[in-house]
């Protein structure tokens, strides 16, 4: 599944929060995380959210969505600092629910 959140909650998330199109709240865990812990992340099941200020972009993934989608950026995920002009790279956080369950949320930058 693939929802569009940018209305919602474009604020929201600045200030460590997201709600899933369930209702699930997800508040911010970590701010970075190397590619490894994403891949077992998304292995395990968390959905995705792609947060991209820029392109006012704020996508919601889960399921076979979130794997093919980290599949299309997990190359350009980075815990480095962008270059200016650069293309769009990814830093990422693990994001935690109040029943404890995992989301990956990407910033991407440039």
């Amino acid at each position: 599944m693939r929802a569009s959140l940018a209305e919602e909650q474009w604020n929201a998330v600045e200030s460590g929060q997201v709600i899933s199109p369930s209702g699930s709240r997800f508040t911010r865990g970590s701010s970075r995380i190397k590619r490894r812990e994403a891949d077992a992340l998304i292995a395990a099941g968390a959905p995705l959210v792609l947060y991209w200020y820029g392109g006012q972009q704020l996508d919601y993934f889960d399921g076979s969505d979130a794997l093919e989608r980290w599949q299309a950026v997990r190359q350009t995920l980075t815990s480095q600092t962008p270059q200016p002009g650069g293309e769009v790279v990814w830093t990422g956080g693990r994001w935690v629910s109040d029943d404890d369950e995992d989301l990956l949320l990407l910033t991407g930058q440039c």
